[in-house]
């Protein structure tokens, strides 16, 4: 990365699961639209709703590392493949789809805009407490800013060890998330920060940072050693 596109400061920040639910947020708003404008398809509305805030809720349940993501995918597509084999020696598949076509899954357009709602102040809340925990990255200096006061806590580069995960795919689908693991020097044990967004940026950013930190260094001592001349 050339040093005119090396970031000068790196902010570092954990997310609380809750941003993982921002898909249930925007589809609560389109069933409120829909409500709106469609109200006589208010059973279509209610089971895409269901299915989706179900899938939402998986993807917070469950890690889905990338060797797990591949298993579980494979194991969909032959439970699928079996239903189908199954149904045609005894054709329940039309049975079901009877059962699920007399279920009323519905809601009032106030339940869908209630919904919205709650879960839009609950992620403004959460992007306001972020910003009273965070760190601060820089070439030389790492920061903790927290509490509401303000407080701070320095720690040098020299010796940080910074390592990057991505322990979900279904959230870095989601908000490009991942786990940072700070390991610094002096510290009892390592900063562990969940949930961080944009992580592939962040990997690029604090290795042309760390490694401009290195340059310097090198550089420095070289400048002071002595000259040698035969």
């Amino acid at each position: 990365m050339p040093s005119s596109d090396r970031p000068k400061l790196i902010i570092l920040r954990a997310w609380p699961k809750m941003i993982f639910l921002w898909p249930t947020t925007l589809l609560s708003a389109m069933a409120t639209i829909a409500m709106m404008t469609s109200p006589e398809s208010l059973n279509l509305i209610g089971g895409i709703f269901v299915v989706g805030v179900a899938l939402n809720l998986v993807v917070l349940t469950f890690d889905f590392p990338r060797s797990t993501s591949l298993l579980v995918s494979v194991i969909a597509v032959s439970v699928v493949l079996g239903l189908v084999l199954l149904n045609q020696q005894f054709g329940f598949i039309g049975s079901l789809q009877q059962w699920v076509a007399s279920l009323q899954i519905n809601a009032s357009r106030d339940f869908y805009l209630t919904i919205f709602i709650v879960l839009l102040l609950l992620l403004i809340g959460m992007a306001i407490s972020t910003r009273f925990d965070y760190w601060e990255l820089s070439s030389n200096e790492l920061i903790h800013h927290s509490g509401l006061l303000g407080d701070v806590e320095r720690f040098s580069t020299a010796g940080l060890k910074l390592n990057t995960e991505i322990n979900d795919i279904f959230e870095y689908i989601l908000a490009g998330s991942g786990r940072i693991i700070m390991n610094i020097p002096g510290s009892p044990r390592p900063v562990v920060l969940n949930n961080v967004l944009r992580i592939s940026y962040l990997l690029k950013a604090t290795d042309a940072m760390l490694s401009t930190r290195v340059v310097e260094v090198a550089d420095t001592r070289t400048a002071n050693a002595p000259l040698i001349e035969e």
